[in-house]
């Protein structure tokens, strides 16, 4: 009776989640030692033209969403390739922009809409550019007041500018 589970254990197909299982073999079996130790990923949300493969490149705004595709030839090798999230590419994907786990224990892979709250990339762009620009506007009017309090300590100048300011009554 022992016998027949451990028979059935060595038949059963353990199913794996497509982006587990491809980035189990890329890490395994990619000779690019640069995406290899990444699970074969390129990059997230990267721009066309981003590829050096400019086969890779294209392929990568032609394959559909959660199919893995190839191989496909270039000046490198041969490519095997999985887009898991692509934006602005309505015509291929429909209204879907990426996959995500689905099923029992989150093994299969579902195409999933924009969630609610989500930004598009130019949205993530400009929040981005913006907390940037408010970081050193701020780290600049810092560093203003410290060189300002520092002159003060080390007797360069006797009074700081807010120093002589009447406070408002």
């Amino acid at each position: 009776d022992d016998d027949d589970d451990n028979d059935n254990d060595k038949t059963t197909i353990k199913k794996m989640y497509i982006e587990d299982a491809f980035s189990s073999a890329a890490k395994k079996l990619s000779q690019d030692k640069e995406t290899a130790i990444r699970g074969g990923l390129l990059g997230t949300l990267v721009p066309q033209g981003y590829c050096r493969a400019q086969e890779l490149d294209r392929a990568c705004f032609e394959v559909p969403l959660g199919e893995i595709a190839g191989p496909i030839e270039s000046d490198y090798g041969y490519h095997l390739l999985l887009v898991t999230e692509r934006t602005n590419c309505p015509k291929l994907d429909g209204g879907y922009t990426r996959i995500i786990r689905g099923g029992e224990n989150g093994k299969l892979a579902t195409l999933a809409a924009p969630g609610k709250g989500d930004k598009t990339v130019q949205e993530e762009t400009t929040e981005i550019a913006l907390s940037q620009i408010g970081f050193w506007i701020a780290t600049s009017l810092a560093g203003g007041l410290l060189a300002e309090v520092a002159a003060k300590a080390a007797g360069v100048i006797e009074t700081l500018p807010f120093e002589d300011q009447v406070p408002f009554v």
